[in-house]
């Protein structure tokens, strides 16, 4: 039978749903109309964000062309001028013209952290590009371009940006996806910092292998099994400067040939002949460059673990 005494479990109960009530108001944020008179409300600026992102996107429209660009000035025909900017016209560039906008589109998303900022500026650096390519040419060159040819790049480039961008979207949802195909902005970031900081003939290794291992603590940073799918990432690696090199291979053959459109369709040949030889070279080469990166990742993986393990420890006592 009922007592009319409360328990002591219950009246725990209750006093612990009181308090969290309470918590709960005190944390609550207040209406504006709910404030004591004269008392200052404290508020986001609406005009502040605006203003950020009129001065980012010009910013970041000159950081996609310089990432995906500039470090390729040297190497093109000595009587380009690449200021203002101008995009790549020639057949033989069609490897810069592909992964450079490709990797320069994912970093600027990356640095956003906003697809449609992102767009808004790989477009307006695109367009002005564009733009000043298209009205200095042929002058500005020195040199007879095939207006096919120069179309067919700046088709390139515009595909190439786009990829990368939707690539963007993707990867900034976590971590483990940013870690796997922030990959593409590994040549761009380093070639941009050995062009500016460093002479070019400097060998960038030691700028790669730093860049490879922050990516591979991305895809182990919570959990060591993350570190299992490190191979997966080296055969990624691999591909990816396979493939970079069988573009510029079958462009320098689509030169030779006159690039008409009847040699276009055949150069899928060469460039498969290329990566059979080749395949070899390059593992040995990404080899090379992963493994130190791989054990860098590993000291900074188990330092992280060991460093969890003593915090919880001191939490546990």
């Amino acid at each position: 039978m009922p007592t009319g005494r409360r328990t002591v479990p219950s009246v725990a109960i209750q006093r612990a749903g009181c308090v969290v009530a309470t918590l709960r108001g005190m944390t609550a944020r207040m209406p504006h109309w709910a404030g004591p008179p004269g008392a200052k409300i404290s508020g986001r600026s609406t005009w502040l964000p605006n203003i950020l992102r009129v001065v980012a996107m010009p910013a970041m429209a000159w950081l996609w062309w310089a990432l995906a660009f500039l470090p390729s000035a040297k190497v093109g025909p000595p009587t380009v001028e690449r200021w203002p900017p101008t995009l790549p016209v020639l057949i033989t560039d069609l490897g810069v013209a592909v992964f450079g906008p490709l990797g320069a589109a994912f970093v600027v998303i990356a640095l956003v952290r906003r697809p449609g900022l992102a767009f808004v500026s790989v477009i307006l650096g695109f367009v002005v590009s564009a733009w000043v390519t298209l009205n200095r040419f042929p002058a500005a060159f020195g040199f007879p371009v095939n207006p096919a040819e120069r179309n067919l790049i700046l088709v390139a480039v515009a595909v190439a940006s786009m990829t990368g961008l939707a690539i963007g979207a993707v990867a900034i949802r976590s971590l483990w996806g940013f870690g796997f195909l922030g990959l593409l902005a590994v040549l761009p970031v380093v070639s941009l910092i050995g062009e500016v900081l460093f002479s070019p003939l400097t060998d960038n290794r030691w700028l790669i292998r730093p860049a490879l291992a922050v990516l591979l603590v991305m895809i182990a940073w919570r959990r060591w099994s993350g570190v299992l799918v490190w191979p997966v990432f080296f055969v990624l690696f691999w591909l990816l400067n396979l493939a970079m090199s069988a573009v510029d291979y079958g462009a320098q053959s689509l030169r030779q040939r006159g690039g008409s459109p009847a040699s276009v369709g055949s150069t899928g040949g060469p460039m498969l002949d290329f990566v059979r030889s080749a395949w070899r070279v390059f593992l040995q080469n990404s080899w090379h460059d992963l493994w130190p990166a791989a054990v860098m990742a590993v000291v900074v993986v188990a330092g992280l673990w060991v460093w969890r393990r003593v915090r919880r420890v001191g939490i546990a006592t």
